[in-house]
């Protein structure tokens, strides 16, 4: 079969962007094997074409507790239709690539839920299901280069279709749109007006809203290491849950935006602040927020991540303009299978930025341009924070707790958190782009209530104490588990738990790990206390754990099978099922984040 004739269809289902990143991967070394291709999320795809489909190729994030993304919901309704005839699928051959986070109970539970349907319905299966996982040393990339590489030669045997064994040597650049430059002097003034690229989903998006500061507090001492803020963000008629989350759209910094320009100036690439710039869609569905005329300023502060650490195709795309031999070659490298260590070592330990990496290599820098440059930049995504607030308690208001990621590594520059590092920087009056949507936890009030939220962790309780003690309840059906280094340093919001114990009966165990010569953590109060857990755990109690992802969440749940035996009087197995069960049938719920 010639290639022309095979249609491959890639279909994604992303919260954040990272599977929508890798179908374009896919879509790029598809394009680049000379196939004819389309790319979609889930939910803009015409499901009443899936029964003539020959190839799919599916990407699919998991989220929270095993729930598939937003844009991949309303296919997935279609396909849990009972009257769906089992052979529906007969004539598709796919492949399923999960995208997911081991530190999770429900680890690539949306990807495995989607293949084991599809099977179900008379898919063929073309090769098992990639479950790429955050967690690995070396991130998602561990899985997904050696299951593409076994996808491509699975998919030219399985359609008799020859396909070269390797990308790596080409100089064609796969363009996703047509970016051209414009005169201002066509242009009305109208651009220079908008607060946002995105503000024009505003007027379209009813999910969207404007969120104003006003108040952006440090929670943590001067003297602390660590910078955390309570952001308090007025939001006309705004509607959520305890639990639920505010999606935001950060912005790059003044220092990051003069970076990138003064490396554009160091090669005389004539791309200014003030250069206007059209795109157009070619194969890729063009987002919104470039269906408008833009600056290149605008593009570089709101729209590309600066902090963007490149992944293997983007070496490949620099490499195709390199002015050098030497800087081609080790680019070449560093996108191929057997140097992927070398670039995880390069990029991902030290955290080089992509501005960073063209700085490294300045003989290929010299030739970038604006379509280059919209092919080797990913954009900015939303990211997600617990909200810390309650709608009942202060209605028209959205609080996060936000600690500011900053750190040092083997690099000069301190690394900044992009979002983290931007909320810090808004002052009262600012303005946001955000929305809310669903979260991992679905808190039962009518259960009694087993908190974990170190840190950080604790801004999704914040949220749902403050409701039910805006609602009058008591909260001696609960009880709140909080870590952090010093009492009087880091003991985020301890004003408002010090009232809740008072007028509403909370009992709080805190882990102050750094005030005396013994670190104690979380797990260990919970040892303290694990009589009353027993208890509450009796009682139909729920345990909710929020916090990071590193060690805590493994400590948490040890401690838990160790109460389990020790009070319980269960041997080891019956431990271990016992907390198994609780987590199957939502009575151990977890939030965690890297």
């Amino acid at each position: 079969m010639s290639t022309e004739n095979l249609n491959v269809t890639i279909l994604y289902g992303s919260e954040t962007g990272t599977a929508q990143d890798t179908a374009e991967e896919i879509w790029k070394n598809a394009k680049r094997y000379g196939l004819k291709c389309c790319i979609n999320a889930m939910d803009d795809y015409k499901i009443q074409n899936i029964v003539c489909e020959r190839l799919i190729i599916f990407v699919v994030a998991t989220t929270g507790q095993g729930d598939c993304p937003m844009n991949m919901r309303r296919f997935w309704r279609f396909l849990l239709q009972r009257n769906l005839p089992i052979n529906l699928l007969e004539n598709l051959k796919y492949s399923v690539l999960g995208l997911g986070d081991s530190s999770y109970e429900k680890f690539n539970y949306a990807a495995k839920r989607l293949h084991k349907r599809i099977a179900q319905l008379g898919g063929t299966e073309l090769l098992p299901i990639g479950l790429a996982n955050d967690q690995d040393d070396l991130g998602i990339d561990t899985v997904i280069g050696p299951w593409s590489k076994e996808l491509w030669n699975i998919i030219s045997r399985v359609f008799n279709v020859a396909l070269a064994h390797s990308t790596a040597n080409t100089d064609e650049i796969i363009e996703r749109f047509h970016v051209n430059i414009l005169d201002k002097k066509l242009i009305n003034d109208n651009y220079e007006k908008h607060y946002s690229i995105y503000h024009e989903e505003l007027n379209i998006n009813d999910a969207l809203r404007e969120g104003i500061v006003i108040e952006n507090i440090r929670t943590t001492a001067e003297d602390h290491f660590q910078d955390v803020r309570l952001l308090k963000f007025h939001i006309e008629n705004i509607n959520y849950k305890p639990g639920d989350l505010l999606y935001v759209r950060p912005r790059n910094s003044p220092k990051q935006i003069e970076n990138f320009f003064d490396l554009l100036k160091e090669h005389d690439i004539p791309l200014y602040p003030e250069t206007i710039i059209s795109i157009t869609e070619k194969e890729i569905k063009l987002p919104l927020a470039l269906k408008q005329p833009v600056t290149m300023k605008q593009i570089v502060e709101q729209y590309w991540d600066l902090n963007y650490k490149p992944r293997k195709l983007t070496m490949l795309a620099l490499s195709s303009i390199s002015g050098s031999e030497i800087e081609k070659e080790k680019l070449i490298e560093f996108s191929t299978a057997e140097g992927q260590e070398e670039l995880y070592t390069y990029v991902n330990r030290p955290r080089r930025n992509i501005v960073e990496v063209l700085r490294d290599f300045p003989h290929t820098a010299k030739n970038l341009n604006i379509n280059i440059l919209f092919e080797i930049m990913a954009p900015i995504k939303p990211r997600a924070f617990s909200i810390a607030s309650s709608n009942l308690d202060t209605p028209n208001e959205v609080h996060l707790l936000v600690a500011v990621v900053k750190y040092k590594t083997n690099l000069i520059e301190p690394r900044l958190g992009l979002c983290s590092n931007w909320l810090a920087s808004l002052r009262t009056d600012e303005k946001i782009i955000c929305w809310i949507q669903k979260g991992t936890f679905k808190f039962n009030y009518d259960k009694p209530m087993i908190l974990i939220g170190p840190g950080t962790g604790i801004a999704a309780f914040r949220s749902m104490l403050l409701d039910r003690a805006a609602m009058k309840q008591s909260l001696n059906d609960a009880i709140l588990f909080f870590g952090c280094r010093y009492k009087n340093k880091d003991y985020h919001c301890q004003n408002d738990f010090e009232i809740l114990m008072r007028c509403n009966n909370l009992r709080i165990f805190c882990a102050f790990s750094r005030d005396q010569d013994d670190k104690i953590y979380v797990q260990h109060v919970i040892h303290d206390q694990r009589e009353l857990c027993w208890q509450l755990l009796n009682k139909g109690g729920i345990v909710y754990l929020s916090g990071s992802s590193k060690n805590m969440p493994k400590c948490v749940r040890e401690e838990f099978v160790i109460l389990a035996k020790d009070v319980g009087k269960l041997n080891e197995v019956e431990a271990e099922n016992f907390v198994r069960t609780l987590e199957k049938t939502q009575r151990y719920q977890t939030e965690t984040w890297s």
